[in-house]
């Protein structure tokens, strides 16, 4: 009962800041289960993933709600990470710990490091329209593209994609910091569940572990899409950064 209390508790926080910044908060939780709860490279990744689903579920239609979310990239990037989030999946079970936790964190510190060094440069002139439809968002080859990259970061680290559909965002589309969660929310939602179908087959996901992780990603994902509403763009990207760098540290603090 404890561990189960941990594990909803965790799920919460990582559900709540994961909605907030648009990541899904695998990045929050994957660090955590390597860390202090001993999980396999494959098995957090896949046991990541189940709340992912829920958060994303949750968050999304709270984005949908304010009418933040870009239904046509979401989906282009959905199309595209289809099958690379079923290879992400088979491919976590032939990777090292080491080695996974040395790529999680140097992806981490590289994500971080450029959102701080670059924030200005990339929100200046960014639209903070609330009509998103109307917003230029990004080729339909790009969407497909970055779709199949988030795909493979998604189900490998079971990260959501999210680390990587936001700066992506960031550098090579119009919208604003709010529809980039939404949008990056939303293509996570249609994008998780292959790569999770595919990781309980492999019995990477712990079956007791489900229901709290579930109901802390239900809780968490309306309140964490609520107060990004509530912050200012630089604020959004600051909490990004910051997170990332503090997920990384954990992850190398276990290798000293």
């Amino acid at each position: 009962m404890r561990f189960a209390l941990e594990l909803f508790g965790a799920a919460f926080i990582a559900s709540v800041f994961g909605s907030m910044v648009g990541l899904g908060g695998g990045f929050v939780l994957v660090p955590l289960l390597r860390l202090f709860l001993g999980f396999s490279p494959a098995d957090a990744a896949g046991t990541s993933l189940v709340l992912i689903v829920a958060n994303s579920a949750s968050g999304a239609f709270t984005y949908f709600l304010h009418r933040r979310v870009h239904l046509k990239i979401g989906l282009l990037i959905a199309l595209g990470g289809l099958p690379s989030s079923i290879l992400g999946a088979m491919l976590s079970v032939h990777i090292s710990a080491r080695i996974f936790d040395a790529l999680l964190a140097v992806l981490l510190v590289a994500v971080a490091v450029d959102m701080a060094w670059n924030a200005e440069r990339r929100m200046a002139n960014r639209l903070e329209s609330h009509r998103v439809h109307e917003i230029k968002g990004m080729s339909y080859r790009g969407a497909l593209a970055l779709g199949f990259v988030v795909g493979i970061f998604l189900s490998l680290f079971g990260l959501g994609g999210g680390i990587v559909i936001v700066p992506a965002f960031l550098y090579f589309s119009e919208l604003p910091a709010h529809a980039i969660s939404a949008t990056s929310h939303f293509a996570i939602l249609l994008t998780s569940p292959p790569g999770l179908i595919v990781h309980v087959l492999q019995h990477d996901v712990v079956g007791k572990d489900v229901v709290p992780l579930v109901a802390g990603g239900l809780l968490g994902g309306p309140i964490g899409a609520r107060l990004s509403l509530r912050l200012r763009s630089p604020q959004l990207l600051i909490i990004v950064a910051v997170a990332l760098v503090v997920a990384a540290i954990t992850l190398v603090w276990r290798e000293l």
